[in-house]
């Protein structure tokens, strides 16, 4: 071995060592963060709590247990904006956690933050969520191609494959319009403001048609400079303050 290639293979050993020096003490510091915020969420002091847990998402990225915690030290602060915005957070990296859905509807139940009850079709298609909508329109478009495969193979009735062929299509067109529904209301934004007011115009002097209260979620619809027009779950629309809003997923 030349000298050449040894000091090429010291330095790949150096930095390997140096790389996992470097990983193993994030992991040191990302725990100690964890545990600091539970600890100041534990003696009440949930300020603190939330500059740790905020400093860690930073850190490392969103997590279930990290935006739970965090969502629970904002509540508790008042923040209720803030609160949801996490809440809603976790759950979309965690759909069937029920401690994060029960907190996040006790959170909405006590803030008065009620939302219409859909009716009619509507209702029908909130029986499933977005996931359950897509993988019964997987599935439906699975059974159509394989019964399509099957009858080219076997000799069917015509009378079955037409009736086998509109079910599987009926139920992927039903499919795809439960996923486009649930669609629309998976990527909503929360008022995090306190003092939010939804306007006619997008203009700071224009008439307000009310005040949309925090933690309010909210669709984007457009944008005209600092201003959104969006469409509450109550279905009110206006122009609010692109500052007052964050959205879910980011």
């Amino acid at each position: 071995m030349n000298g050449r290639n040894f000091c090429r293979i010291l330095l790949m050993i150096i930095s390997l060592l140096l790389w996992q020096s470097a990983t193993s003490q994030a992991g040191v510091n990302e725990e100690q963060l964890f545990q600091q915020g539970n600890e100041a969420y534990s003696r009440g002091d949930h300020e603190q709590a939330i500059a740790r847990y905020e400093k860690l998402v930073t850190a490392s990225g969103l997590s279930p247990s990290v935006l739970f915690n965090l969502a629970n030290s904002y509540a508790q602060a008042g923040k209720i904006g803030r609160a949801i915005l996490n809440y809603e957070r976790a759950l979309r990296l965690a759909p069937g956690d029920s401690d994060i859905s029960g907190n996040l509807e006790l959170v909405r139940k006590e803030s008065g933050l009620f939302a219409d009850t859909p009716r009619g079709a509507a209702k029908v298609f909130h029986l499933l969520s977005l996931n359950q909508w897509a993988m019964l329109g997987l599935l439906a478009l699975i059974a159509f191609t394989l019964f399509q495969a099957a009858s080219i193979k076997f000799r069917l009735r015509t009378k079955t494959r037409i009736i086998v062929r509109i079910g599987c299509l009926m139920l992927l067109l039903i499919a795809a319009a439960g996923t486009a529904i649930r669609y629309q209301g998976f990527k909503p934004s929360v008022v995090i403001a306190a003092d939010a007011r939804l306007l006619i115009s997008p203009f700071e002097s224009a008439t307000s048609v009310g005040a949309i209260q925090e933690g309010r979620l909210v669709f984007q619809q457009k944008d005209h400079g600092p201003f959104t027009y969006v469409r509450d779950e109550t279905n009110r629309q206006g122009w609010i303050l692109s500052s007052s809003l964050e959205a879910v997923v980011r």
